[in-house]
C-alpha cells in the first residue's frame, strides 16, 4: 500500500495483559478445591494449572520480536539480536481496547503480537487502526 504513512513501534508484552493472566491462572488453580473432588486430585490440577501458566506466560513475555514496522516493503519484524524479518500480515481481530496481529515469516513461522493501550501510544495505535482498515481483505486469517 504506497499511500500509507510508515508505521513502527517497540512491542513489549502488556502487563496487564500478564495480570489478567496471572489472576485467571490463580483462579484455576483454586476452583478444584471448591469442589468434592478429593485431595490428591485437587492438588494435580491445581499444580497442573500453575504450570500451565507459567509456561504461557514465560512465551508471552519475552516476545521473539521488539520491533514492528510497516513501510513501503511491506512489515518487518526486529528480534533481539536486531535483525530483520519480513513478514505477511496474516491475521488481525479487533477485541475492545485490545488488537491482536498475527504475522507469518520464515516459512511457517508465526508471531502474535498483543496491543493494548499500556503497550502502544494512542497516537500510534490510531494509525494502525487505519492502516488495517485501508488494507485488509474483508476476511482476514483466523487467529487460531
Amino acid at each position: 500500500m504506497k499511500s500509507a504513512p510508515p508505521i513502527a513501534f517497540d512491542y513489549r508484552p502488556s502487563r496487564a495483559v500478564i495480570a489478567a493472566t496471572c489472576a485467571i491462572a490463580l483462579a484455576a488453580a483454586a476452583t478444584p478445591w471448591l469442589s468434592a473432588l478429593p485431595v490428591a486430585a485437587c492438588g494435580v490440577l491445581s499444580v497442573l494449572a500453575a504450570l500451565l501458566a507459567i509456561a504461557a506466560l514465560a512465551r508471552f513475555a519475552r516476545p521473539g520480536f521488539v520491533r514492528i514496522a510497516h513501510g513501503a516493503a511491506g512489515w518487518t519484524l526486529l528480534d533481539r539480536a536486531r535483525r530483520e524479518h519480513p513478514a505477511l500480515l496474516v491475521g488481525h481481530r479487533r477485541l475492545g481496547a485490545m488488537l491482536v496481529l498475527e504475522w507469518r515469516h520464515d516459512r511457517r513461522a508465526h508471531f502474535r503480537a498483543v496491543l493494548v493501550p499500556d503497550n502502544l501510544d494512542a497516537q500510534t495505535r490510531r494509525r494502525l487502526v487505519l492502516l488495517l482498515a485501508r488494507g485488509q481483505p474483508a476476511q482476514p486469517a483466523p487467529i487460531a
